[in-house]
């Protein structure tokens, strides 16, 4: 499993927290992610709601976020970031306080938001929301 040739694909808890424009994730220092996350900070991040049913039709959405991801430094806006973190996952502490871990914020530079019947949806910072192809 050589980093230089594979990517890492990790489940991970997060916090969006829109007031700072990131979202924000912690993770253990001694992990290949935070290895990797040392040399590159290009990330993709899937968030999924498919499981939302309405009249037994599926609903929702899969979206693809690409964003850039900063280990944030420790100081008070990591602990900032950490209490917001534990507040919104509070049965994960052992994934968000700790000497080893980590806290990681990731600024959201464009999405693809694909429905259940494979309409892609795309938006980017600059230029907002581009409808699908009809």
């Amino acid at each position: 499993d050589r980093e230089d040739v594979s990517s890492h694909l990790s489940l991970m808890r997060f916090t969006y927290l829109p007031e700072d424009g990131v979202i924000v994730m912690s993770t253990n220092m001694k992990t290949k992610k935070f290895s990797m996350l040392q040399k590159q900070t290009g990330v993709a991040l899937l968030v999924n709601d498919f499981d939302q049913f309405d009249d037994r039709k599926c609903t929702g959405a899969a979206i693809t976020l690409n964003g850039r991801c900063f280990i944030v430094e420790p100081g008070p806006e990591a602990e900032r970031f950490r209490q917001a973190h534990l507040r919104a996952n509070p049965r994960y502490p052992q994934f968000i306080v700790g000497e080893d871990i980590a806290i990681l914020a990731v600024e959201v530079q464009k999405a693809r938001i694909c429905d259940i019947h494979d309409r892609v949806t795309k938006w980017s910072v600059g230029e907002g929301l581009t409808p699908p192809a009809s």
